[in-house]
């Protein structure tokens, strides 16, 4: 017992003493907000969902049975064992100054016990498979939260983080996608409009201690932070101002099917097999900013690991080497072109920047990814500037089908923390 006690509180400690060490040693983090990130090379397809849906926001209410399930491989070919525990975030995402105490019960932390090695692929991986939370690790109050996964026995060597929700049910809201009336959206954005109910009694500033994030597609980098209702009424907040939660519409994603490595499918020009691994070749693509908006369903920038055939899709998937063509007037040479989209967790780093090839006039880059089908999207920086987004390549349309999901926090100043205290998904 002393034992298991012991290994308890070593773990509280680590976690929230040298949290912020670790990261800094490894030059993983530069502030205390924890984002969606994965810190080890050999780490590969992290996906967090609903264990009931997988294209869900990773969103649990509280005090339910509801699961969240985790999913990702390990290509290093060696024999680890990873532990996970959770820490609670504001807002913002910044780790709240609660003590896990406070927010968990259980021993606040545990090992991934589910793992299954690939089978008849050409890149050998061991698939670990995580069903949260568990009777070790429950969490106990409303609010944003994060899932840290370390090496068993080094809880400083964080090899992911990822974010997730527990939301309250004690706010209802009702909301609307419109196409903004006026101004420079009025062709290429989406206004989000709601109201909130909610307890009074509890929410006595609601100007001051209730906020609204509204994202786009899941994208943390989209998101929108409302401070301020339009309106207040007792028990009611109105978030109709004509110029606020307005959104770039984006375009429908571009799409790679990878599920098959027996033929071609649009958009891939050649499958070759380099023993001992398999390239696809894409197609040359070029921007789609001034051709006019076409209607297809997409992923909204997901991705879905499957094979053709496979009696077990997450083991029998195989990792395979695409190739990103892009062409580009001669104007833009100069520019950065990134890969973006959740295979990307939606960033602008090293590993999805493209490169110039001189002589064959083109941006490539080439991405290792699982089996499956894959939304994606150019995006475009202007090094000079440092002004970076998607719309230029993609174009923006208003006619665009998007997935937005709405969170409601209140500030609880008694207690101490941003409790989530209602939450809406819409398209």
């Amino acid at each position: 017992m002393f034992h298991v006690l012991r290994k308890y509180i070593f773990i509280v400690i680590v976690i929230t003493k040298t949290y912020t060490f670790g990261l800094s040693q490894e030059q993983k983090l530069l502030s205390d907000t924890i984002g969606n990130e994965i810190f080890s090379t050999d780490i590969h397809t992290v996906l967090l969902h609903s264990a009931s849906w997988e294209f869900s926001l990773p969103v649990i209410d509280l005090g339910s049975d509801q699961k969240l399930e985790l999913r990702f491989d390990d290509l290093s070919q060696s024999s680890r064992t990873f532990g996970y525990t959770i820490v609670h975030c504001s807002a913002d995402w910044i780790r709240s100054d609660l003590s896990p105490q406070d927010y968990l019960t259980g021993f606040g932390n545990d090992i991934i016990r589910e793992t299954t090695t690939s089978f008849n692929t050409t890149y050998s991986y061991t698939h670990h498979r995580l069903e949260f939370p568990t009777e070790e690790c429950i969490p106990v109050i409303s609010g944003n939260y994060a899932l840290i996964i370390y090496e068993e026995n080094n809880p400083d060597d964080i090899i992911i983080t990822r974010q997730f929700y527990v939301t309250e049910k004690t706010a209802e809201i009702d909301a609307r996608v419109s196409t903004p009336h006026f101004g420079e959206f009025n062709e290429t954005g989406q206004q989000i409009l709601f109201s909130v109910k909610h307890n009074n009694a509890d929410i006595r500033d609601p100007q001051n201690d209730v906020k609204a994030i509204m994202i786009q597609n899941g994208r943390y980098d989209q998101s929108i932070t409302l401070s301020k209702a339009y309106m207040v009424q007792p028990g009611l907040l109105e978030y109709n101002d004509p110029d606020k939660g307005i959104f770039r519409a984006g375009n429908e994603f571009r799409m790679l099917d990878i599920k098959s490595m027996r033929y071609q499918t649009e958009n891939v020009a050649e499958i070759d097999f380099q023993n001992p691994y398999y390239h696809v070749i894409l197609k040359p693509e070029e921007s789609r900013a001034y051709k006019p908006y076409f209607s297809k369903t997409d992923l909204n920038g997901s991705y879905y690991i499957d094979r053709e055939k496979a009696s077990d899709r997450h083991t029998d998937a195989d990792y395979v080497f695409v190739h990103f063509n892009l062409k580009v007037p001669p104007i833009h040479t100069a520019d950065d072109f990134y890969v973006t989209g959740e295979l990307c967790l939606w960033k602008k780093e090293t590993g999805n920047k493209m490169k110039y090839n001189e002589e064959k006039d083109l941006f490539e880059l080439t991405l290792l990814l699982k089996q499956g089908l894959y939304d994606y999207c150019y995006m475009k920086s202007d090094p000079k500037t440092g002004i970076t987004n998607e719309y230029e390549m993609e174009g923006s349309f208003y006619e665009t089908e998007n997935d937005y999901a709405i969170f409601i926090y209140f500030h609880d100043r008694f207690k101490r923390y941003d409790r989530l205290i209602g939450w809406l998904s819409i398209k």
